[in-house]
């Protein structure tokens, strides 16, 4: 009897300890049965030690002493089973993680925060990628005018602008994420939205009109939380993370403008209106002069005229990539004109 209590207390204490260092590892299902064996037998050592102290029979000893070994050996079992299942999880985190980095050339410190990124809020309720999305989006818009303003000083804050929008809207992240297959590896239960991008990845691969074809938010997000992750990572290096994802977002597809314009130009519709109206003159009236379709883009040129006391004071622009810049052209040229 004694042998057989001995025996079942070392189990128990072998197998106490194996939970304690996997607790984590285990789901609030799982914990909660593991805690009802751990108190349960709790409850027949404690019945042992005052059947020892109160002279309790014989036989409510040995029947406590048989259902804790039974229990421990229960409980060696459960806890190979759920070795078994945290070792295949640890397997397939890896056949996701690796092609990730790949896909970076980054290889993350934390590989929760890429587990993170890549987890959708249908597949677990205390983890998704939506924290990290948000922090990845104001980094990586950041971190993308950065990267034109160093390239290009003389950019202006309109042109910086429209450059950002290129570079991380909603649309060509879905794209980036699209080309680099980035879909494959995240982890969602909803079944309508796995479909969705499926055919939406499908018809960028093969090159198809996307117009009339929703973009799927998720893929954005992807990208957006894999930035967000990136930079926790690097302990908030805005510098590297603009290196890393200059590659990932394809960056130099997108065309720098040549033409630089100081900030009077930009401010030229606004100044000559204030000089109409300070000399009691008629409002500025622009006028479409040519639009026409070039290699890069659309190329527009404005006139404008105005009513003056003396007359019709009338000058035609440059020619520029949007019509705003275009009319504050025709503005800036008529303001020079009549200094």
């Amino acid at each position: 009897m004694v042998c057989l209590s001995v025996f079942g207390i070392a189990l128990f204490s072998t197998k106490t300890y194996f939970l304690l260092n996997y607790w984590d590892c285990l789901d609030s299902k799982r914990s909660l049965i593991i805690r009802s064996l751990y108190f349960t037998m709790e409850h027949h050592f404690t019945q042992l030690d005052d059947g020892a102290s109160a002279d309790v029979k014989p036989a409510s000893n040995f029947g406590a002493m048989v259902a804790t070994v039974l229990l421990a050996l229960l409980l060696q079992i459960f806890c190979r089973c759920c070795r078994s299942i945290y070792t295949a999880a640890a397997n397939m985190d890896r056949s996701i993680i690796a092609p990730v980095e790949k896909i970076l050339k980054y290889t993350f410190k934390d590989k929760r925060l890429l587990k993170e990124a890549l987890t959708h809020s249908s597949c677990r309720e205390d983890m998704s990628y939506e924290t990290l999305e948000f922090i990845g989006d104001a980094a990586l818009g950041l971190a993308v005018a950065t990267h034109f303003f160093c390239l290009e000083p003389r950019l202006n804050s309109h042109q910086l602008t429209q450059l950002r929008k290129k570079s991380v809207s909603n649309k060509r992240l879905a794209r980036v994420a699209a080309r680099h297959e980035l879909h494959q590896f995240v982890r969602s239960k909803d079944t309508a939205l796995n479909r969705n991008v499926r055919k939406y990845v499908q018809a960028v691969k093969q090159g198809d009109d996307l117009k009339n074809l929703a973009v799927p938010d998720i893929l954005a997000d992807i990208v957006e939380a894999l930035a967000g992750a990136v930079y926790l990572d690097l302990n908030f290096d805005l510098t590297k993370l603009r290196t890393i994802f200059k590659e990932v977002l394809m960056i130099d597809e997108i065309k720098v403008p040549k033409d630089f314009e100081s900030s009077e130009i930009i401010g030229a519709q606004n100044k000559l209106y204030g000089s109409c109206g300070k000399r009691k003159w008629g409002q500025p009236v622009y006028s479409l002069v040519k639009a026409k379709r070039c290699q890069h883009g659309m190329k527009y040129v404005y006139s404008v005229e105005v009513e003056t006391q003396d007359g019709v004071r009338r000058h035609k622009g440059d020619e520029k990539s949007t019509p705003k810049d275009a009319r504050n052209s025709a503005a800036y040229l008529l303001l020079r004109s009549l200094q």
